[in-house]
Parts: C-alpha cells; sequence; structure tokens
C-alpha cells in the first residue's frame, strides 16, 4: 500500500511539473509574451481567481506592451517612410492585446489582496496616423515605380498599392492605379503557327491548331492567347513552326498465304489379333479421336497512307528578340486497311482474317483529311509541350 502511494505521489508530481512546464509562466520565461496571454486569458475566463494565471497575465502583457513600444520608438527614430506599415501593424497588436484583456477585468491577487494593474490606452489616433502615413507612402511610391514603365517596377508597384486599397478601399485614384499597375506589369504570350514549307495546308488548318485552351495556364502576370489582339503588346511569341510536311503516296500491297487448322475427324477403334473391336472392363468399345488438317487459301490486299507534320515549337522574346527554348516536334497519322478473298475451307481461317473477307477496297482518304487529322495529334502534343514549360516565362 505504501509503495503504491509513493507511486502515485510521484505520478501526481510529474504530472504537475509537465503541466508548469508548458504554463502561461514558463511561455513568459521564453519570451513569448503574446502566447502566455493567449493561455492565461483561456484559463481565467473558466476560473478569475488562478493566482499564477493572473501573474503570468501581468507579467506578460508588461512585458509584450514594453518590448512594442521599445520597437514603435525604434522605427520612430529610424524616420523610413515606409516603417509607418509596421508601426501600424505593432499599434493594432498592442489594441488587440489589450481587447483580449478587458473583459477579464478586475482581476485580484489572493495572496495580498491587490487588483493586477493593466494599463488600458486609447491607441485610435496612433493607429489611424500611422495608417494614413502607410497609406501615403505606399500610393506614392507605387506610382513613382510606374513612372520608369519597366514591367518589374510595375509589379512592385501592384503590390504597393493593393496595400493602400487594403487600407482606404475608395483612397484617390486607387483602382485606376491598380489597373495601370496590372496592364504594365502582365506579359502577354501570343500562340501561333508558321508554315516555311510552301506546302499548302487544309483550309482551317491554323485555326484547329491553335484552337488550344491555354487559360489554365494563366498566371498572375502571364496572359496567353490564341488569337492576336492589336491592343497587345506580346512580350513572348510561343511558334509552331512547320518545318516538314509529308504525305506518303499511296501504297497497295497484296499478301498470298494459307492458314491452316487440325479438326477432329471421327474415331478409329482398337481392334484385337483377330480383328474384332476390343473392349475395356466395362464392355465399352475401346476407341481413339482422329483428327485431319484442314486448310485454306487468302489473298489479302493491305492499303496504306501516311502523313508526317515536323517542326520545332519555338519560345520567343519579341523584347530582345531572342529564342528563349525551343522544342523538337513531330506527329504522324497513318490510314490502314485490309480486305481479304479466301479459297478452301473457311474453317481453317483465323477469327481476325474471317473479319476481313467480303470487304471491298476503300477510297484512300485524301492529302489533306490526312494532314488534318496529323494536325490534331499535333494540337496534343503542343498542348502538354507548352504545359510543362509554363515556367519558361515571366
Amino acid at each position: 500500500m505504501k509503495r503504491f502511494l509513493n507511486y502515485y505521489t510521484l505520478l501526481s508530481l510529474s504530472i504537475s511539473i509537465l503541466v508548469s512546464c508548458n504554463g502561461s509562466q514558463k511561455l513568459v520565461n521564453q519570451g513569448r509574451y503574446d502566447e502566455a496571454i493567449n493561455k492565461a486569458s483561456r484559463k481565467l475566463k473558466r476560473k478569475k481567481d488562478k493566482e499564477k494565471e493572473v501573474l503570468a497575465l501581468q507579467r506578460a502583457y508588461v512585458k509584450a506592451n514594453l518590448k512594442d513600444t521599445e520597437q514603435i520608438n525604434f522605427l520612430r527614430q529610424e524616420g523610413s517612410p515606409d516603417n509607418w506599415d509596421k508601426i501600424f501593424l505593432i499599434y493594432s497588436r498592442m489594441n488587440a492585446r489589450q481587447e483580449k484583456v478587458k473583459p477579464l477585468l478586475p482581476l485580484k491577487i489572493k495572496s495580498n489582496g491587490k487588483i493586477a494593474q493593466f494599463e488600458i490606452v486609447n491607441y485610435d489616433a496612433e493607429i489611424i496616423n500611422a495608417k494614413q502615413k502607410a497609406a501615403e507612402y505606399f500610393y506614392a511610391h507605387g506610382v513613382v515605380l510606374l513612372e520608369t514603365k519597366e514591367k518589374h517596377n510595375a509589379r512592385k508597384a501592384y503590390d504597393e498599392l493593393y496595400k493602400v486599397k487594403c487600407y482606404y478601399p475608395n483612397y484617390k485614384d486607387i483602382d485606376d492605379q491598380i489597373n495601370k499597375a496590372q496592364a504594365l506589369g502582365t506579359s502577354y504570350v501570343l500562340f501561333k503557327m508558321e508554315n516555311k514549307t510552301g506546302i499548302p495546308l487544309p483550309p482551317n488548318f491554323e485555326d484547329e491548331l491553335t484552337k488550344i485552351s491555354l487559360s489554365d495556364l494563366n498566371a498572375n502576370w502571364l496572359i496567353y492567347e490564341t488569337k492576336e489582339n492589336k491592343n497587345h503588346h506580346y512580350d513572348y511569341t510561343i511558334l509552331v513552326n512547320m518545318k516538314q510536311i509529308d504525305v506518303a503516296p499511296e501504297a497497295v500491297k497484296e499478301y498470298n498465304y494459307q492458314e491452316s487448322k487440325t479438326v477432329s475427324d471421327g474415331w478409329d477403334y482398337f481392334l484385337d489379333k483377330n480383328g474384332n473391336v476390343m473392349k475395356d472392363t466395362l464392355g465399352n468399345d475401346i476407341k481413339k479421336e482422329k483428327f485431319k488438317t484442314i486448310t485454306c487459301n487468302v489473298i489479302e490486299v493491305h492499303q496504306f497512307k501516311k502523313a508526317i507534320i515536323g517542326g520545332t515549337l519555338d519560345y520567343v522574346n519579341n523584347n530582345t528578340k531572342q529564342l528563349v527554348k525551343t522544342n523538337p516536334i513531330a506527329a504522324e497519322n497513318f490510314f490502314e486497311f485490309r480486305s481479304a478473298t479466301a479459297l478452301g475451307d473457311l474453317n481453317a481461317l483465323k477469327p481476325e482474317t474471317r473479319a476481313k473477307l467480303g470487304l471491298l477496297p476503300v477510297p484512300f482518304p485524301s492529302g489533306f483529311d490526312m494532314l488534318f487529322k496529323t494536325g490534331q495529334t499535333l494540337k496534343g502534343m503542343v498542348k502538354d509541350i507548352v504545359w510543362n514549360n509554363r515556367g519558361v516565362l515571366s
């Protein structure tokens, strides 16, 4: 019994130590003041007379506010105009901190009967001032960046101006400035085709090839278009550069071959030396199955035609006139048709051979039809390449 009590006491002590290690005061000691405030506040909401939590909350509150005040003073002394956004965030944090504590007040320290001290300050004027100055700075800096007419700066300007809109949705002409930054910072990509072979392509071939949905590739600063817009300056062109267009001549080949099969052909009986049919132990005739080989001669006509389109998929920077990247592309389309006639026992034929019987040779597709279908294959290939290379452009 004594051993059990000692074990229970030790276990309780271990749990107590573990809890205290994760307690509010330890968070204060680690400088994690707002975490300590959150934890102590949760506990005091359930029971306000927990003295350890009251003391931890008071220490954390004082230390957190002191740390933030020192940081604000440093930022003010530094005098950089982009510090106003940081100052605004710190004042907002201090205000949120005291709003968390205010519903718990007053809090009493049981051991000495005193009321724990929490300084409550009206931060409204400081928050508004910092907010206004931050908005003024971001707006002015954004406009200056836009005046450079550089794409990279326009993207920075967009971020600066959007911060202004978060502060004041209707600040001056903020929407116009944001739209200007977005337009200037966006790179447009034109997807087009060029036939350098001198061989005519089917009507509407280019329209079909460039009818690729690229909208899923669009990013914040990158827009793909398959129809040229005269109002856009295209920073990049993705060019389907046709360098090979070939439709092979129509080919007809005739094949003569024979197919055979071994099939059942009745039974043979075992005879004794007297010429009588032999019997088994049950009195049944002893026999074995006979087989024969049947054959059939086949004349098969094989029609064949092939089309090939090859070239490169080129990524061109229109501003520098440089080739950014190139990928080889090639697509093929085959037309095949097989028909056959047979002479002999049709039962000798394989199922796939019998399927060709009775069929007559068909007209060959035109070269344009072959190229059009090849273009459909090429279209899927090009879409995959563009998707895999989506990180190439910016």
